[in-house]
């Protein structure tokens, strides 16, 4: 199954972490917003596979934790490359920006 194939984001993960206060969902996606764009840049500087590793295993817990579906797919996709001395880290930057995206647009 392809990245693609996963929704972007799936609202019900939020909801139940957050019990459906909106209030909660807003300040939980702010902080999912710094943290994987924290998270995104520590992946890209990793000096080795064990910290690339180490940071591609937060963001997939990050995402999962607030319903984002694809990012932890596509991270966990390129977790499968940690061990290459160059993984290709393009779709996993896009995802992030298509996520990060998505939250913005839909005001959460």
């Amino acid at each position: 199954m392809s990245t693609n194939d996963h929704p972007v984001f799936d609202p019900s993960m939020l909801n139940r972490q957050t019990r459906g206060d909106s209030h909660l969902q807003v300040e939980v996606l702010a902080l999912f917003v710094a943290e994987v764009e924290r998270l995104m840049r520590q992946v890209e500087d990793a000096p080795d596979a064990q910290l690339r590793g180490e940071r591609l295993r937060a963001l997939i817990t990050a995402a999962r934790n607030v319903g984002a579906t694809r990012l932890a797919h596509a991270a966990r996709s390129i977790e499968t490359q940690i061990g290459d001395e160059a993984p290709d880290l393009a779709p996993l930057r896009t995802t992030v920006s298509e996520t990060l995206a998505y939250v913005h647009q839909a005001g959460l």
